[in-house]
């Protein structure tokens, strides 16, 4: 029964494994749940795993609300738990609803609820998180609707649809006298009709029986229940551990990466808390996006077992340990290219480098480096390395195989010969070879527009504290009068047409002249922005192109220390082009 299972959380004898994920439920989900428990719909099977061991757990939430932090105990008095494998959600929303609170709102019931509709899928009985004056102020106007005399059908259906909500508690924790009180009570508060008062006593005795005697509703299998403590046969963590694998793999219930934290905190306890107060602190102040997957990528590259993100390389021990004695020079290489993507590339955002998958060779390289530190004869090589990864995106697509090559034949091999130099010349050539970089011209500024525009006007990609505040990107003249124009929409499209809207500024939805749409954009933002007003004359447009594109690329070359050809393919791999 629901009650039998509350009762042994709110004793914790029943827990959550570390190894199981956040809870992720809504409001929605939860309320729609306890609409099928009233229909006897069944909720399915948790599977539990009793134990004695010492293992890392945590206690179901009472009062669970987004920012919460969850906190960890150790079973170090080998006392019995039952461990969540599967059925967390289901639990955890019903131990809410029944006995805690979520974002500070209680679980309460419509009374008066449960009338069928035509459509299964609609609900049919309402619960609704509230707090009590929400719930005072919802009850009170259907007690001043009721008072008023229907004379008209829609009046009377107005009156027939209030709702009427009250405790869940309330009635659960009743007993047969405790409920008839209640609905007397209740039908003198509310002027109930007999119908209605008939309605209310069907609800709370379905209620009742559906959480404190239905053991349909939800089954519990128990792996190894009531075995003797020192028995032979019971399971160990690492069966529980693909058990539970197996379990959430055919359900696709976690994402590799929660199948992958899951099995890192069973055989590593310490990772439980130390993994998400790592990544908090590494996502503070920008918008890089460091999350679990790539910290596990990190883990795995530096600890040389490839970074495909595969499950099973946590199946053997030996890799946990690897992963494990790698984790602080992983975190620190991670810190260092945090704090090197803004002092020194002046880019905060994952998103104008597409995606962070193109900085896990950094983090690799700064794993093997002394104090993993940028040393300084290598930031200007780093920095164009990682400018025209920015531009070329490489690792993006094809990740797993490209950043393994990348890592076992360029920067693996200088990490056992102690070599802390950074392979510039052989990073041009994969670029080469992967997305036919060629040479550090506007063509290939226009690959990456976002980025440019960014480096341009000086922003960082930060977080937005307003929303309107977040960066646009629009064209300076706009792009229906070129077309009517005749002009091709290569010319259109092009970097030279396009900034980063002033934070006061919305899209030129309305094809303004330029001169009139930048009338009120001061000056400093304009030269900034190398947007020439002088030229504001649809007859100058190519003009106007040509001029601020060749500007963009001297202004970038001179922020990125990029001298004239010096990160041109041909000019360091002999080709057929400077040969002739």
């Amino acid at each position: 029964m629901i009650s039998n299972l509350i009762a042994q959380i709110e004793n914790d004898e029943i827990v959550l494994p570390a190894i199981q994920r956040d809870f992720v439920w809504n409001e929605q989900r939860i309320t729609m749940m306890f609409d099928s428990i009233m229909r006897g719909y069944p909720l399915g099977i948790a599977l539990l795993w009793e134990t004695y061991l010492n293992i890392k757990y945590r206690e179901f939430n009472k009062d669970f609300h987004k920012e919460i932090k969850y906190s960890f105990k150790d079973n170090d008095e080998n006392r019995r738990i039952k461990l969540v494998l599967d059925g967390q959600q289901r639990l955890q929303s019903l131990y809410l609803a029944l006995e805690g609170t979520l974002d500070g709102k209680k679980m309460f019931f419509d009374i008066l609820s449960g009338k069928k509709a035509d459509d299964f899928r609609e609900v049919f009985y309402i619960f609704r998180f509230l707090d009590t004056n929400k719930v005072q102020e919802l009850n009170q106007k259907s007690i001043e609707l009721r008072k008023q005399e229907e004379e008209t059908e829609e009046e009377l259906k107005d009156v027939e649809d209030t709702s009427i909500f009250v405790s869940m508690k309330e009635i659960l924790n009743s007993s047969p006298e405790g409920r008839l009180h209640l609905k007397n009570k209740w039908k003198e508060t509310y002027n109930l009709t007999d119908k209605e008062v008939l309605t209310v006593e069907l609800n709370m005795n379905k209620l009742v029986h559906s959480i404190t005697n239905d053991s349909n509703i939800l089954k519990i299998s128990t792996i190894d229940e009531n075995k003797s403590r020192d028995s032979q046969d019971r399971k160990t963590e690492s069966d529980i551990l693909e058990a539970f694998v197996r379990v959430n793999r055919q359900g696709i219930a976690l994402s590799r990466s929660d199948l992958i934290f899951s099995m890192l905190k069973l055989n590593w306890k310490e990772s439980a808390e130390e993994l998400p107060e790592f990544i908090k602190e590494m996502n503070d102040g920008n918008n890089l996006g460091i999350d679990i997957d790539f910290v596990i990528r990190s883990l795995f590259a530096v600890s040389n077992m490839g970074s495909k993100f595969d499950v099973d390389l946590l199946r053997k021990h030996s890799n946990v340990k690897k992963v494990k004695s790698n984790y602080e020079r992983t975190c620190n290489a991670i810190r260092s290219l945090v704090d090197f993507m803004g002092d020194d590339l002046n880019i905060l955002n994952s998103g104008l480098i597409g995606g962070n998958l193109n900085l896990i060779p950094i983090v690799y390289y700064l794993s093997y480096t002394k104090d993993n530190l940028v040393p300084n004869s290598e930031i200007g090589n780093l920095k164009k390395a990682l400018y025209i990864f920015s531009f070329t995106k490489p690792f993006s697509r094809y990740g797993d195989s490209r950043i393994g090559k990348f890592i076992r034949e360029e920067l693996k091999p200088l990490a056992e010969k102690n070599d802390n130099s950074f392979p510039l010349d052989n990073s041009i050539w994969w670029a080469n070879y992967w997305e036919g970089y060629n040479r550090f011209d506007i063509k290939l500024l226009q690959r990456n527009r976002h980025l440019t525009l960014h480096l341009l006007q000086g922003m960082q990609g930060t977080k937005v504290k307003y929303k309107k505040n977040s960066p646009e990107i629009d064209h300076i003249f706009p792009k229906s009068i070129l077309r009517e124009k005749e002009y091709e929409w290569s010319e259109i499209d092009t970097i030279g047409n396009f900034w980063i809207l002033a934070k006061t500024k919305n899209q030129n939805k309305s094809n303004k002249h330029p001169k009139d749409y930048f009338a009120d954009v001061g000056e400093a933002i304009l030269e900034k922005s190398l947007i020439d007003k002088s030229l504001f004359d649809y007859s100058q447009y190519k003009t106007f192109i040509a001029k601020r594109e060749n500007e963009i690329l001297s202004k970038i070359k001179e922020n990125i220390d990029v001298e004239d050809n010096e990160i041109d393919f041909p000019e360091i791999w002999e080709t057929e082009e400077n040969s002739e």
